[in-house]
């Protein structure tokens, strides 16, 4: 018991030593493990060896990949909403399949729902967290809405609510209008904005 003691009192006065034998002024600082400090160093075009005598350390990559987020269409329409209504139109439009429904409602439960609710009536549940009510997508205005509208919302964002088109590809895009159009012909009560 007696040595624990000592052994507690030895810490507690040498650790303040131990924490300032870092740098001061010019002096470098005490390293106790160098391996971090004195690492080799490979030129990223240079050949190391470990991958083969004239091989470079930055290898090519796999075949069949790309880099992310090339290859993918940037919507065009970014707050040119006359534009969209103009150009855009739902390939889907009157789809009411089972496939498409389902993708689209795949879709709007991981991104929608937790907003606009799972009914679209705008009582999700982080709707006590924003400063302005969120419109339910059962109101009068929003069934008016062409569906290139709803669509551009979702691509560009609206008011607080910012772009999904890096999180839902184009296409199912489309589909989660569709299932909007369900929910609001499936919506008994609309909530007004």
């Amino acid at each position: 018991m007696q040595f624990k003691r000592i052994f507690i009192i030895v810490v507690l006065l040498a650790g303040p030593f131990l924490v300032g034998c870092g740098a001061s002024g010019n002096k470098p600082n005490v390293e106790l493990i160098q391996d971090m400090m004195d690492q080799p160093a490979v030129k990223a075009q240079k050949g190391d060896g470990f991958f083969g005598e004239n091989r470079p350390s930055s290898l090519l990559p796999p075949e069949h990949t790309r880099p992310r987020g090339v290859g993918k269409k940037a919507y065009q329409y970014k707050n040119q909403l006359d534009q969209a209504l103009a150009n855009l139109k739902n390939p889907f439009a009157g789809d009411g399949s089972v496939e498409v429904l389902l993708v689209g409602q795949k879709y709007y439960q991981t991104q929608c729902a937790v907003c606009h609710g799972d009914k679209g009536r705008g009582d999700g549940p982080l709707k006590s967290k924003y400063p302005m009510p969120i419109p339910s997508l059962l109101s009068d205005r929003v069934k008016g809405m062409k569906d290139s509208h709803i669509f551009h919302i979702i691509s560009s964002g609206q008011g607080v609510m910012g772009s999904y088109a890096s999180h839902i590809p184009e296409q199912q895009r489309w589909q989660v209008v569709n299932y909007i159009r369900k929910l609001q012909q499936e919506g008994v009560g609309s909530k007004s904005e």
